[in-house]
């Protein structure tokens, strides 16, 4: 891997005497913000909007939980038009998240390859630095079709998650989405779809408590329709 790639990129501060606790739990947020996601769903707030929010959510509510503050390592990309990494993963201190703006294609397959990637980097690190890690949460959620190639960053992802190297929850917002095409990420769950501001306030609320306590199932659970 090139570390020049990554040079731009805000990993936080890897001072391991910084270090909070010797066990982390890296959580990425792959999410969808080309044209469309500007449209309603199901309500009058536009999803970038409503996205934008639960993100801002998320983040407050690691901020003041002590324990999801002291082993969560978020990183969040989003892809309309380009593929911006918001944050590497870092720890809560060290996010400031600014709202996105909706515009431009789905470059889905670039995202997901710049998360497999940020993801190798950063457990490169934790094995370098003697630091255990829970197994690492993907949140993949788009409103619409990949405008790039994509296949071979599916097929990556799959063989990630058949290996349980990580878990990955995807997410369609409204009813435009392609379920055969998210499915391909996602060998384990079936994707959720989400049509309005209950639903990403649900599946938010359930990513919190996996940020505080990862053998948490209930964000699992949720997406099987078991409650």
């Amino acid at each position: 891997m090139d570390d020049k790639y990554f040079e731009n990129f805000d990993f936080g501060d890897w001072d391991n005497s910084n270090i909070k606790t010797s066990r982390k739990v890296p959580m990425c947020l792959v999410v969808d913000s080309s044209g469309s996601m500007i449209r309603t769903e199901g309500d009058k707030i536009p999803k970038i909007e409503q996205l934008n929010n639960n993100i801002k959510m998320l983040i407050e509510f690691i901020r003041n939980d002590t324990k999801a503050s002291r082993i969560c390592d978020l990183s969040i990309i989003s892809f309309g038009g380009k593929v911006d990494v918001k944050s590497g993963y870092s720890s809560i201190d060290n996010i400031h998240f600014t709202s996105m703006r909706a515009g431009g294609f789905t470059p889905m397959g670039e995202a997901v390859r710049e998360a497999i990637n940020l993801l190798n980097l950063r457990r490169e690190y934790y094995k370098k630095n003697d630091i255990e890690h829970y197994k690492p949460i993907m949140l993949l959620m788009t409103d619409g079709n990949p405008t790039d190639e994509y296949e071979a960053e599916a097929e990556k992802l799959s063989k990630m998650v058949i290996k349980k190297e990580l878990k990955v929850f995807p997410v369609g917002i409204g009813n435009e989405f392609n379920k055969d095409i998210l499915r391909k990420f996602s060998p384990n769950l079936e994707p959720k779809m989400i049509r309005d501001a209950a639903g990403f306030t649900m599946l938010f609320k359930l990513l919190s408590s996996s940020s505080s306590n990862p053998n948490d199932d209930s964000l699992e659970r949720w997406f099987k329709d078991e409650f």
